[in-house]
């Protein structure tokens, strides 16, 4: 016979019937077929060919490859994923931000939106006013150091014309310009007392050069040794060395000789020298 001939189907067997009169026995339970794992020969197979037993049509239809969506079964990934491991996920290292680990950021509440949002207005009033504060603290500062300096001011030259016009109308009087050394001695002479033993009488005329008239200064009468060591001095007041017409006034006129007399004690006969000096009144 050939192989390509096609063979008659055999017919298919009759069911067995039960005799007459006998119930049917319970069909026995069948057991499940045993599932054992596959074993795969696809190496050898590649080696050793295998006869065909199909029909020759089956042999000469062409293979059917699988479409290429059953590749991509949900079951065989849900099964590959249940048997692969699957690794923790890496925590990151925290943040080194210590000003928030201890804060509830979830606190935060977001502004809420200034729809009619106008530019403010810039307080005029309040910048006029600390202005004006700060105005009246420098007058006021300004106003302690006058009070305080006001006679060492008003003798200055800078400052004594705005003195000259503002006195008038405050109410307060300038003091008189001091200029030491414009104020000059000549014609000095020491001489014994003639009514008093162990006295001296010393006479000098006093030269005011300054164009202005000016209190009479402190007289300082010094007198030493030959070779220069202070011996014996002594101040005097205006009141103490004015007499006659002089005697009760304040200010040298300017340019106009005075005459003075004092009356003093004899230092010793070693006080050879001596020398008349000016010092402010003040």
């Amino acid at each position: 016979l050939r192989e390509d001939a096609p063979r008659a189907p055999s017919p298919a067997p009759r069911p067995t019937q039960p005799p007459v009169g006998e119930s049917p026995r319970p069909s026995e339970p069948v057991a499940a077929p045993r599932r054992e794992p596959a074993l795969s020969l696809d190496d050898e197979a590649d080696d050793e060919p295998v006869p065909s037993l199909g029909l020759a049509a089956d042999r000469e239809a062409p293979e059917q490859t699988p479409p290429p969506h059953a590749a991509l079964s949900a079951a065989d990934d849900e099964d590959e994923d249940l048997d692969t491991p699957v690794a923790p996920p890496a925590r990151s290292a925290p943040r080194n931000e210590p000003g928030l680990r201890g804060s509830n950021l979830l606190d935060i509440d977001d502004e809420p939106l200034q729809l009619d949002w106008q530019q403010p207005k810039k307080p005029w009033g309040r910048w006029i006013g600390w202005g004006l504060l700060n105005l009246l603290g420098a007058v006021a500062l300004a106003g302690q150091y006058v009070w305080y300096h006001f006679d060492e001011l008003a003798r200055s030259d800078q400052y004594r014309p705005w003195f000259e016009q503002l006195c008038p109308e405050l109410g307060c009087q300038l003091p008189s310009k001091v200029d030491i050394a414009l104020i000059k001695s000549s014609n000095l002479v020491v001489r014994s007392h003639p009514d008093f033993t162990g006295a001296l009488v010393v006479d000098a005329i006093l030269y005011n050069r300054a164009p202005f008239s000016q209190p009479f200064p402190l007289l300082e009468l010094r007198f030493a040794d030959i070779s220069g060591q202070l011996l014996a001095s002594r101040r005097f007041k205006p009141g103490e060395y004015l007499a006659g017409e002089l005697a009760g006034q304040s200010e040298m006129p300017p340019q106009t000789p005075i005459h003075i007399s004092l009356d003093i004690l004899d230092p010793g006969t070693k006080a050879v020298n001596y020398s008349l000096s000016f010092h402010s009144p003040e």
